[in-house]
């Protein structure tokens, strides 16, 4: 029985020294998309303001143009080189459940909108997604932080701690466009070079 005990106990430290040893991987993530979606942003806000003269229904292509794009990109130019270690299986697993709950939370909110099912304006209706989406951000760059023991990932998730207070404040303004600016390059552009580069 004791040499049972030895060995799931050298299990479990090896587990987690490979979490602590093995470098975050997926900032390319960050960078890509998060710089996708800062320009998109930085968009809606020239045209809302008259900075651009374009036609309002642009900016709707601006959001909607970068997910192709960030699907082909990360695919043929992201590498997964340390993606096995216990940190990385972690952090995966909460960005890729941050990701699928927005796009249900959007998908949702815009059908609901278009079937006329909605009664919230488009404009508290995508601002409260705003506020959730970055709460969302920062819980799994604690998880990330608490698994990798990458006491800097807690400083990405108080950025979005940050993005999402100041997203409930800018509700209705077009101001929350520079708030989601900022917001994503704080905590995705930001944490994204700053893991690949490690």
């Amino acid at each position: 029985m004791n040499a049972n005990l030895d060995a799931d106990i050298s299990y479990l430290k090896q587990v987690a020294e490979q979490g602590q040893k093995a470098p975050l991987r997926g900032g390319e993530h960050g960078m890509i998309w998060g710089g996708m979606f800062t320009a998109s942003a930085l968009y809606a806000y020239a045209v809302l303001t008259g900075s651009i003269q374009l036609q309002p229904w642009t900016i709707a292509v601006a959001f909607i143009i970068p997910m192709p794009i960030g699907v082909l990109l990360t695919l043929f130019l992201v590498k997964s080189t340390g993606s096995l270690s216990f940190g990385n299986k972690t952090s995966a697993a909460a960005w890729n459940a941050v990701g699928i709950i927005i796009g249900v939370l959007y998908a949702s909110t815009m059908t609901a909108k278009a079937l006329g099912l909605l009664s919230l304006s488009a404009t508290v209706a995508l601002g409260a997604l705003q506020v959730t989406i970055f709460a969302l951000y920062a819980v799994a760059y604690s998880t990330t932080a608490q698994v990798s023991q990458d006491r800097r990932q807690y400083l990405f998730a108080g950025t979005a701690v940050a993005a999402s207070l100041g997203s409930l404040f800018a509700i209705g303004t077009y101001e929350i466009f520079l708030v989601m600016a900022a917001g994503i390059f704080a905590s995705a552009v930001i944490p994204g070079f700053l893991t690949r580069s490690k």
